[in-house]
């Protein structure tokens, strides 16, 4: 199995789709500040449900710190278009049906617990230039980065780019 991005290594572009078929790009993005790029193994998934309710109890904080979540899932349109419709998922969940995204950050799985074709669980924060400044990917469907810890890595990051631009 390919190891995932690290720290320090720059984000591949990619473009992917919402369910309702709206384009977002990586790159175009970051333009707006950095990303937290969070893959999920499917909106099926309880585990996966579980992450994107976590994140969203945190969505005035990300906006706070100027950070854009993004929920990458392996799955069809149909699927992940029921759960949007359902009003629960307040980021851009942009469906990697092509599975390049997962492979290109190197979390995908061809087979893993009670699933085929899906990602691991795992968050990548990526900053304006388009570098991976923190990374994590899950050992299991329920092993998430704590979205605390998240939040201030986008913290540090934040006070970083300040401190860049007063010099």
């Amino acid at each position: 199995m390919r190891q995932h991005l690290v720290q320090g290594d720059p984000a591949p572009d990619f473009t992917l789709k919402t369910p309702h078929d709206v384009e977002i790009s990586l790159h175009p993005t970051l333009l707006k500040g950095p990303v937290l790029l969070e893959f999920i193994r499917g909106t099926w998934d309880p585990a996966s449900r579980e992450r994107i309710a976590e994140l969203a109890a945190s969505r005035d904080r990300f906006r706070e710190l100027q950070g854009t979540p993004l929920v990458v899932s392996c799955e069809d349109t149909d699927g992940a278009g029921k759960f949007l419709d359902a009003g629960t998922c307040p980021f851009s969940l942009l469906i990697d049906a092509h599975i390049e995204a997962s492979r290109a950050f190197g979390v995908f799985q061809k087979f893993s617990w009670g699933a085929v074709n899906v990602a691991r669980p795992a968050s990548f924060i990526i900053d304006r230039c388009g570098f991976v400044r923190h990374s994590h990917a899950g050992a299991s469907p329920i092993d998430a980065a704590p979205v605390e810890t998240l939040l201030e890595k986008f913290d540090s990051l934040r006070e970083e780019e300040k401190t860049r631009d007063q010099a």
